[in-house]
């Protein structure tokens, strides 16, 4: 009889978007915050992380339920799974991440914040809700491309109005009321 590592089977499971072999991996001893790389050239991140990177909501959901870490980071570039669903303009599971508690302006290893990632890779919703969820346009030091061009122009335009009239949602999230910073 084969023994098999739960860990690996947590990691299947998410990558296949099983929530059943989730549930059984972790049923079965398996450490929801482990990291793997999902290959040879990818940096180990949590499951949390490659579920958000995939924009899978559902998975996402349960691996956060479950006590998912929003902090732990990817080991090359310390992408926390907020910085993994803005880059990858998986804006829904921006949303999630945000309800369940994860700071919005964090830092990556770069000093760059969410909002910088989705400007950067011009995924215009998932900027406009992040800079909604109370994302900070005046937050500078990242590396991102700081310039605009026509690959991320709409991205730059929502960031300019926010910073001009700095009329930007509540920081608090279940509250949403506009108000000025």
């Amino acid at each position: 009889m084969a023994v098999t590592d739960p860990n690996i089977d947590l990691f299947d499971a998410v990558r296949d978007g099983s929530l059943r072999g989730v549930e059984a991996a972790l049923k079965a001893g398996a450490d929801i915050d482990c990291k793997y790389a999902r290959c040879e050239d990818s940096s180990p991140g949590t499951l949390l992380f490659h579920a958000s990177c995939m924009g899978d909501v559902d998975t996402v959901r349960l691996l956060l339920c479950k006590g998912a870490s929003l902090v732990k980071r990817s080991d090359r570039s310390a992408f926390a799974p907020l910085h993994a669903a803005a880059i990858n303009g998986r804006t829904e599971v921006v949303d999630l991440l945000v309800q369940h508690g994860a700071t919005v302006d964090i830092r990556d290893s770069c000093q760059n914040t969410p909002l910088m990632r989705a400007c950067d890779h011009n995924h215009v919703d998932t900027v406009r809700r992040l800079l909604e969820l109370g994302a900070r346009p005046d937050l500078t030091g990242g590396h991102c491309r700081a310039i605009k061009c026509d690959e991320n122009e709409e991205s730059w335009k929502l960031i300019e109005e926010a910073w001009k009239t700095k009329l930007l949602r509540c920081c608090n999230p279940k509250c949403g009321k506009p108000g000025k910073r």
